[in-house]
């Protein structure tokens, strides 16, 4: 039997200064396939990959890889348009920074980002897409028809899973807090050990695994009952995902939310593991990033405030110098003396 045709995706190159006339689209295919985004080589590179599987099955990658001295900004993708073959449940979720969607249809402007999915029903979809570059990123998207989602499930299980998520009225967009835990799955089903065959049907069994945990996650009556057998499991889930996470960090009851357990009781708990509270944990590890970064490269003291989420530049100054005694710039200065005194001694040689 011939496996299912991914069809056309009709695409803008946003980050494309040449880009001019009708916009392109990606042909349809039978086979994986990598479409290379056009991105300036000073800002990085980027790409994506789109895989067929079982019929009314398909699966979605970007990848982001960008250039340090182009961290903090935001980049713009593309303008993409696709219609399915009818009405489709799509889920994306991201491995490092954040993605940016405006949403033509239905009308919605939407951020994801690791721990936090985006979620569609509808039978096309028409979104512009950015992405922020504090670092590199992963995203992974699955596309299955809702034909295929309750012949998979069963009817009434798709159902609550749908109302859950709130899709129940198509077409629907929504961005919900969901433990990494629970899409981990997911964001595995792109085997780079596997090719061919073996490498769909590796594909085709995450995905059953993710919509396992999804269904077990969302139907469960509470979403924040189900929790981890070992609480330090848990927490070491907590640690990193906000190590790696740059910018402004989600307030606590978001992560309370998360990882289904109280926040002043999540705090606590991280404090006993880790030595401090969940803010004064990271910002402490973020400063010292920062005076590696600042004696180690040239990258811009408002790039780096941007990145440890503080809102202006002033207030990443004050910080760094509670901690290390001396403003950012000092720190700046020496390694340029330092520099320069190697040179001149060289020189002299």
């Amino acid at each position: 039997m011939n496996r299912p045709t991914l069809p056309a995706l009709n695409v803008h190159w946003l980050t494309d200064p040449t880009a001019t006339g009708e916009p392109p689209s990606v042909p349809e295919s039978h086979d994986l396939q990598r479409v290379q985004f056009p991105i300036p080589p000073d800002i990085g590179q980027a790409w994506m990959e789109r895989l067929p599987l079982a019929e009314g099955v398909s699966l979605f990658r970007g990848i982001h890889r960008f250039r340090l001295e182009a961290r903090g900004q935001r980049v713009p993708l593309g303008e993409f348009s696709y219609r399915f073959p009818e009405t489709t449940f799509c889920a994306q979720v991201m491995d490092g920074g954040t993605a940016h969607h405006r949403e033509l249809y239905p009308p919605a402007e939407l951020n994801f980002q690791p721990g936090h999915d985006f979620f569609r029903l509808a039978d096309r979809f028409h979104t512009i897409s950015s992405i922020d570059s504090p670092a590199d990123s992963d995203m992974t998207a699955l596309m299955v028809t809702e034909t295929v989602l309750t012949q998979l499930m069963d009817e009434e299980v798709a159902k609550q899973l749908l109302v859950w998520i709130g899709l129940d009225s198509p077409p629907a967009v929504k961005v919900l807090p969901i433990p990494r835990s629970v899409s981990a799955p997911l964001r595995a089903a792109f085997s780079t050990q596997l090719q061919g065959s073996l490498q769909r049907l590796f594909a085709q069994s995450k995905i059953l695994e993710y919509l396992c945990a999804l269904c077990a996650y969302t139907t469960a009556g509470d979403p924040q009952a189900p929790r981890l057998a070992d609480r330090r499991d848990q927490l070491r889930e907590l640690h990193d995902y906000l190590t790696q996470l740059e910018g402004r960090l989600p307030g606590l009851e978001d992560l309370a939310v998360q990882f289904r357990m109280s926040a002043r009781r999540l705090n606590a708990a991280f404090a006993e593991q880790y030595g401090l509270p969940i803010y004064a944990f990271i910002a402490d590890r973020r400063l010292n990033e920062a005076y590696a970064a600042i004696r180690d490269s040239e990258v811009a003291l408002k790039v780096l405030a941007d990145r440890l989420g503080y809102s202006h530049v002033n207030h990443f100054s004050r910080a760094f110098r509670r901690k290390f005694g001396h403003p950012p710039g000092q720190l700046r200065c020496r390694r340029g003396a330092a520099q320069s005194g190697a040179e001149n001694e060289g020189g002299a040689k």
